[in-house]
């Protein structure tokens, strides 16, 4: 019984396709689940749920953590002049300082919403910095190493791909072993690496069993000049390439044709789903319900802050099921389909659906405690209609990570929050005057 920590009094719902429980409990052993459902139990630590929903943590699919920082800094702008005027620059005028403020800052957004794993595209450098962050803050993920080089058109910020693999290697040497992190190789997307560069990428990635990451599909613009550049529509080029497969995950996948539908189905490819950032860039609603329909592993992500603004996976949920209703008339994608891909969808992206994405006894005891007693949530029916179309990130009152409770009662436990702010203050101001956007 020592360290055990019993949840009891609490609506238990334990995964999006099951039927949540009144009065239930969760037992937590070493960090694991061991039982969730109705049942009795002493333990150690006895937290009183007092009717909150208790459900999986939830998991953002595509997030970039540095660039947290420059939330706000490019309003109203399509996404290729956004990226070579503001965002480029920007990452590239990174400093290890900027960079850990930055990832530590998209921690506390995250924990505070109930987000407990993710699968990110750093920068091209500093990334170990990154890693040191989240390390720090608890949470658990895959880093994608940012590999760019001149064809991007932005030498500032390219790194020849010899050399980025190499440092891949020095991140593996420092963080291989993690019990919580994983690293990822994010060739950028195609208008910023050459054919060797995302080739030599999928071979490194696939002779170390590592995830890969990039873009692709999420403009019109970007997918004319993808086939200027190469012949090809975006995802057959990245099949040629390597760059499909169950190991990698394709963020937006807006513009899809059918034969690029196809390599996704074929190869065992996931979208990862960027409701707000796909609707503030204009960039279009991908075809979710198709994709689901067709077996295809659906993730969702809050992208970047600088294109979202807010990294709040509850928004996000309810974007994903308001947008294709529009598209497509009320019934299409239900709520408990999209809590799934919150959930699940993220755990098969990131390799450990036998690891997290339920509260199944044996998986990590990665879950959060939703408030069901707001005015905004009453009265409470459905959890899943609840979860999307109701609740808040700020309904949020527990967060925990293999058994370690990240944020309890309105505060974080792992980052010292008055520090932080003065931090990102300190460190905004300096990265925009290096990048020449004071």
């Amino acid at each position: 019984m020592t360290g055990d920590i019993l949840i009891r009094n609490a609506l238990v719902w334990p995964s999006a396709d099951r039927d949540a429980l009144e009065g239930g409990s969760v037992l937590i052993r070493d960090g694991r689940i061991v039982e969730a459902g109705r049942f009795s139990a002493r333990a150690h630590t006895v937290i009183d749920a007092d009717g909150c929903l208790v459900m999986p943590g939830l998991i953002q699919g595509h997030i970039h953590m540095c660039q947290t920082l420059l939330r706000g800094i490019a309003e109203d702008l399509a996404l290729l002049p956004w990226l070579r005027g503001y965002i480029w620059p920007s990452e590239a005028a990174h400093q290890p300082e900027s960079i850990r403020a930055s990832a530590l800052l998209t921690c506390a957004e995250l924990i505070r919403g109930g987000t407990t794993a993710f699968l990110s595209i750093e920068t091209t450098r500093h990334t170990d910095d990154t890693f040191q962050a989240v390390h720090e803050a608890g949470l658990a993920g895959a880093i994608g190493h940012c590999l760019m080089d001149e064809t991007g058109g932005y030498p500032p910020i390219a790194v020849d791909n010899r050399d980025a693999l190499a440092y891949c290697d020095v991140l593996l040497d420092r963080w291989g072993d993690h019990p919580r992190l994983k690293l990822a190789v994010a060739p950028r997307f195609v208008l910023s690496c050459s054919e060797s560069n995302m080739r030599d990428a999928c071979a490194y990635a696939r002779s170390r069993g590592l995830l890969l990451h990039t873009h692709s599909s999420e403009q019109q613009e970007e997918i004319t000049l993808v086939k200027e550049r190469t012949g090809r529509c975006n995802i057959c080029y990245l099949n040629d390439v390597g760059l499909t497969g169950a190991d990698v995950g394709l963020a937006h996948c807006v513009h899809v044709r059918p034969e690029e539908r196809r390599f996704l189905v074929e190869t065992g490819t996931h979208v990862l789903h960027c409701p707000s950032a796909n609707f503030k860039l204009a960039s279009g609603i991908a075809p979710i319900p198709e994709y689901l329909a067709q077996d295809i592993n659906v993730a969702i992500g809050g992208d970047g802050a600088p294109c979202n603004n807010r990294l709040d996976q509850f928004l996000e949920m309810r974007l994903a099921g308001m947008m294709q209703k529009i598209r497509l008339g009320p019934e299409a994608l239900s709520a408990r389909a999209i809590v799934k891909m919150a959930t699940e969808g993220g755990a098969k992206l990131l390799g450990w659906e036998n690891e997290m994405g339920t509260l199944d006894p044996g998986k990590r005891a990665n879950l959060i405690l939703v408030d069901q007693s707001g005015f905004h949530t009453l009265p409470s029916t459905d959890p899943a209609t609840n979860v999307v179309y109701s609740c808040t990130a700020n309904d949020v009152v527990m967060t925990m990570v293999d058994g370690k409770i990240l944020y309890e009662d309105g505060h974080l436990t792992t980052i010292d929050e008055d520090k932080l702010k003065a931090d990102v203050r300190r460190e905004r101001k300096k990265l925009l005057e290096r990048a020449g956007l004071a």
